[in-house]
């Protein structure tokens, strides 16, 4: 198995502060970083790179950014800490396969009481409730899951 690192970018008004590199192998050299973007207009020519690839004649700025390795004494944050907040972050938002199903089930008992309350034989609308709610259900569930966009659409 590979080793495991992090890469992490310090944006401070829209422009790359600093790459900070975490657990970086020591065996291999850090990579070179470079920061580009198109020159507008109000760029003097001095500083207008002119590339070859990428869009005709495209004219860039650009420098190259050092990385800096991330330890005990580094003033910048952790990438691996802040990838650690983000993974619990999506786990917390993504509702479990189970919690959806179990959302499901009670949305359909719910449902059969309010049709026996009324005294009534259901309707056509009550029936496409039911289907929206366990077709819908079932399409979160399978999303959940991990099936992909092209069977499970909406």
């Amino acid at each position: 198995m590979s080793p495991s690192f992090s890469i992490g970018l310090l944006v401070t008004d829209d422009d790359i502060d600093a790459v900070i590199l975490e657990g970086w192998p020591a065996d291999v050299r850090k990579p070179r970083i470079v920061v580009f973007d198109y020159a507008g207009n109000d760029v003097p020519d001095e500083y207008v790179l002119r590339i070859g690839t990428g869009a005709p004649n495209a004219g860039l700025t650009g420098r190259e950014v050092f990385a800096v390795e991330y330890g005990p004494d580094c003033r910048y944050p952790s990438p691996a800490e802040i990838l650690s907040v983000l993974d619990a972050r999506k786990s917390a938002e993504k509702p479990s396969a189970l919690s959806i199903a179990r959302s499901v089930h009670q949305s359909i008992l719910e449902l059969d009481p309010r049709l026996d309350r009324q005294e009534q034989a259901p309707t056509g609308d009550d029936y496409n409730r039911l289907y929206q709610l366990a077709n819908g259900g079932l399409l979160d569930l399978l999303k959940t899951l991990g099936d992909p966009p092209s069977t499970a659409a909406d």
